[in-house]
């Protein structure tokens, strides 16, 4: 008789996410046109890239987005 073991590593939320997509919400407004996203089930975080597509946050867009979010507030505080 064979024995089939599960791979604990899939989790029930990502199997929702890949079955019925991902139900993003706005966690971080960047500028007027760049936000930052968050996946609700999953916690898949996501970013926009110059066209408005979502892309994975990384660590370096991660780091842009604190520099451009940075300099949009100063740039507020002067106009």
């Amino acid at each position: 008789m064979k024995t089939y073991t599960t791979n604990n590593s899939v989790s029930a939320t990502s199997v929702i996410c890949s079955v019925l997509g991902h139900k993003y919400h706005s966690t971080r407004k960047i500028t007027n046109h760049f936000s930052e996203y968050q996946c609700r089930c999953c916690g898949k975080q996501m970013t926009e890239d110059t066209r408005g597509r979502l892309i994975s946050l990384t660590p370096e867009l991660r780091e842009i987005n604190e520099t451009l979010n940075m300099i949009f507030t100063r740039r507020q505080i002067h106009i």
